[in-house]
């Protein structure tokens, strides 16, 4: 079935959706995007909920075809953006033959968009068959903070999850691996002294235990386990003749093997024993993990229906895994299948560079159109 997708019309309401300023901190500019979708949802007949986070962030909008028990598929995007206020007057939404441009207009109204656009086509029979539900998540770009857990009841209930950021390269590139993410900022307090006198006057380098601590992280750093381990701050000492009393190191860790999250916490915990046994006060002034997005049999075998979708829709069809992380990581623990990417492609999201390829916009969005329809054949 082909989606009529009228690419003057998406291109028109993309305008508006990316001239509104929905950075975090602007709780009515990410209300009123979400609001866009609420009231066409609203016209369709969907049952809409909006739930006001705020002050934290705008609302989070959800929207169901129907109340159910248990849902064949949750689409989900996100609304906000990582600019400031004010960032739509230095650079409003423009375009020329190949590319659209402006705040977000990669990551990822678009993606927004597209769910809108499905959802508005979907076939009456497919509608019946299919429970549906799509979420317009506010604060996506701080780790859905305050929605989360919205996003994890409605995932518990939930058979597949589409989340459409944006895609890969070419039509038909979709993700269903992202690495797993271990966040730690420490502070290591020792005990200052004269650097000449370090055996009498009962010193103790914070600088010295915390370079224990990156060299034994560093055993997690490999390309063949897909794990990387990079140290993103480092600030100690005063004086070169001085003991230092403090050090604040901070790690980024991205790795695709989901054991390793239990590995690398456990290695946190020996190492603080490691320091506190040596005399030194531990702080940690962040220590957060996100799961890594990891298909399990279900999943694989979703993959190679995915693949003949692809074939039927005639898209070149191939899987990016990712370093990035999005909602699918922390959904993915609920027990949905996951499919990630399924958004219209650009590139240099988070940047004053990030574009939309107009081109990728109907042959992606009719993708995941058929992968919609295909679910109802089997219910």
């Amino acid at each position: 079935m082909a989606l009529n997708l009228d690419l003057e019309q998406y291109l028109r309401e993309l305008e508006v959706l990316v001239n509104t300023d929905s950075g975090q901190g602007n709780p009515e500019g990410i209300t009123a995007v979400g609001d866009f979708f609420a009231d066409r949802f609203a016209a369709m007949g969907w049952i809409v909920e909006k739930y006001d986070l705020r002050p934290g962030t705008g609302n989070c909008t959800v929207v169901k075809n129907r109340e159910a028990d248990r849902y064949d598929l949750m689409l989900i995007g996100h609304v906000d953006t990582v600019f400031e206020t004010g960032e739509v007057a230095k650079r409003p939404f423009r375009r020329d033959e190949k590319n659209c441009y402006g705040v977000g207009v990669i990551d990822m109204k678009q993606g927004c968009l597209s769910m809108l656009h499905i959802l508005e086509q979907i076939p009456a029979e497919v509608n019946e068959k299919l429970n549906i539900m799509a979420i317009f998540n506010p604060d996506e770009e701080v780790g859905s903070r305050w929605s989360r857990p919205i996003l994890h009841r409605y995932a518990a209930i939930c058979d597949k999850v589409f989340v459409f950021e944006a895609g890969g390269s070419h039509p038909g590139m979709v993700t269903v691996e992202r690495k797993g993410q271990t966040a730690m900022e420490v502070t290591i307090t020792g005990r200052a002294g004269h650097a000449g006198y370090m055996f009498e006057n009962g010193s103790l380098s914070a600088v010295t235990e915390a370079v224990h601590w990156v060299n034994v992280l560093n055993k997690f750093h490999s390309e063949e386990m897909d794990t990387t381990v990079n140290v993103g701050v480092f600030n100690a000492g005063e004086k070169r003749n001085v003991v230092a009393q403090t050090a604040t190191v901070a790690w980024d860790i991205r790795y695709s093997r989901p054991e390793l999250r239990n590995e690398i916490e456990k290695t946190f915990d020996e190492l603080t024993k490691h320091a506190e046994d040596g005399g030194y006060k531990v702080e940690f002034n962040l220590r957060k993990t996100a799961y890594a997005l990891a298909p399990d049999e279900r999943g694989w075998a979703y993959v190679e229906r995915m693949k003949k979708v692809a074939e039927k829709t005639g898209v070149t069809f191939a899987l990016k895994k990712r370093g990035g992380m999005s909602d699918a990581n922390h959904m993915s623990q609920l027990g949905p299948i996951c499919v990630d990417s399924l958004g219209p492609t650009g590139d240099f999201d988070h940047s004053d560079r990030e574009y939309l390829s107009i081109d990728s916009i109907v042959p992606y969005t009719q993708f995941a159109y058929d992968l919609i329809c295909d679910l109802a054949e089997d219910t």
